[in-house]
């Protein structure tokens, strides 16, 4: 006999939130009934659209895995859900890393601690940082990465 499916987590979540990877085990329960319906692709490879299986929420879902290990989570409308699949119209909240990195510096998420000072996270995303934005200061990239000016320097200079 097939198992219900697990309550889910979406009405106890707000509307943007974070959810750590790993750790408490949110991750777990927010995915088990959260899945991923279509995934943005090209230079933004980490925004997705997701669907609960269990009440039926629309999720729009920043996977951040190199600075904070965080998903960001906007609650979306029936019809924002259905700009996206229909007219692959993206609220424009996580379509920069950017923008990604912001919201989670706005919900209070310290930025991880990394020993390697050019850990390939941390260049990868300085360089994105930058194509994205070629005027971006080195202030902000140090700000964004939670890092200081000086290895905000080096890190572009890496990339």
């Amino acid at each position: 006999m097939k198992e219900p499916p697990s309550p889910c987590c979406c009405r106890s979540l707000p509307d943007l939130a974070a959810v750590p990877m790993g750790g408490d085990g949110l991750d777990e329960r927010v995915f088990g009934t959260v899945k991923n319906v279509i995934d943005h692709g090209g230079d933004a490879w980490w925004l997705h659209l997701s669907q609960c299986r269990t009440c039926g929420q629309h999720w729009m879902i920043a996977q951040e895995e190199r600075i904070f290990d965080e998903h960001f989570l906007r609650r979306l409308t029936d019809d924002e859900a259905n700009h996206i699949s229909i007219n692959a119209e993206w609220p424009s909240e996580f379509l920069s890393y950017e923008r990604v990195l912001k919201t989670g510096h706005a919900l209070g998420i310290r930025p991880c601690i990394f020993l390697e000072r050019l850990s390939p996270s941390l260049v990868w995303t300085a360089e994105d940082l930058r194509k994205e934005r070629p005027d971006i200061s080195v202030e902000e990239v140090a700000l964004l990465l939670g890092v200081t000016v000086k290895q905000a320097t080096r890190l572009l200079k890496a990339a």
